[in-house]
């Protein structure tokens, strides 16, 4: 335990000794977390969006006014069965012109125009959902038999599969231009932490001499150096948990403007996936560290 406290007390010492250089290398890494969160988000906005159009697209079919409940029903007992299928919604000839009613209440000209018919011109509608954006065009092919025919008065189709893909080309894009920036700063990072050991250990230059003059093994005189990177990740991690919280909190409300209200909510994402994150992000930096300085390390102690 003595050992281990030893050692730790030599990389606390260092990094304070060194504290500027120190100080730059934390930035640096910082720098690199926070690209790597910003991709995270954008990932996490990017399938929202594709999410929330997707459940806008349907297929709606709306029948001639007459039409019998037993043919709907059939109908979409037929389209349930279909394994693309995943949800119908049957709206009846009832509900559909008091739905027209409500949402022209204040046009007395159309009120008193339905009102002079007698009977509502509208029919029953059904509202298909597939479980897959591939599975539209079968639904499509299903509500086009012939038998149907004499059933339906007009469909519609809200594809939207073209803004999707809009999305994903424009996701696929930004991942690769975020990673470009993670990739750079992650080379930089490993360059500061290598400089920094070697700068290190070019200052306590007299001093690993003495020790290795006393018998020190090049692994003790190297582990400070490696405590003290990971001291490094440590400590960048720290910093980066504390930027991001607050960052998120700011961006919320205006990703929820955005998306509607409860399609996103990244602090909810980040709480759920705490230890994915932050724990892999950690361990990432820090394994980065400790190798460059192991490497740093070999090379100018000649081990």
């Amino acid at each position: 335990m003595a050992y281990i406290w030893r050692l730790i007390k030599l990389a606390l010492q260092d990094f304070s000794r060194n504290i500027w250089l120190s100080l730059v290398t934390i930035s640096i890494l910082i720098l690199t977390l926070i690209s790597i969160n910003v991709l995270v988000v954008f990932n996490a906005m990017t399938g929202t969006a594709v999410k929330v159009i997707s459940d806008k697209v349907n297929i709606s079919v709306y029948f001639k006014p007459g039409v019998s409940e037993e043919a709907i029903s059939k109908m979409k007992a037929d389209l349930v069965a279909l394994p693309e299928t995943a949800e119908v919604d049957y709206t009846s000839a009832d509900e559909a012109a008091q739905a027209f009613k409500n949402r022209h209440e204040g046009d007395t000209a159309i009120i008193a125009a339905l009102d002079e018919l007698g009977t509502s011109p509208l029919g029953a509608t059904l509202r298909i959902k597939a479980r897959q954006l591939s599975g539209y065009p079968a639904l499509l092919a299903a509500v086009n038999q012939p038998q149907y025919n004499e059933l339906i008065a007009n469909q519609d189709y809200n594809d939207r599969q073209e803004m999707i893909a809009k999305i994903s080309e424009w996701t696929a894009a930004g991942k690769k231009i975020a990673l470009v920036f993670i990739v750079f700063f992650i080379l930089i990072s490993a360059l500061i932490v290598f400089n920094t050991v070697r700068v290190a250990i070019y200052t306590h230059r007299d001093e690993i001499g003495i020790e290795k003059l006393v018998g020190a093994t090049n692994w003790f005189v190297s582990l400070p150096f490696v405590i003290e990177s990971a001291l490094y990740g440590l400590i960048a991690i720290v910093v980066i948990m504390a930027i991001t919280y607050p960052g998120l909190t700011v961006i919320q409300p205006y990703l929820a403007r955005f998306f509607g209200a409860g399609q996103i909510n990244v602090l909810t994402y980040f709480n759920q996936h705490f230890l994915a994150i932050f724990g892999s992000e950690f361990l990432v930096i820090t394994l980065l560290n400790i190798l460059a300085s192991v490497v740093a390390a070999r090379k100018y102690l000649k081990v």
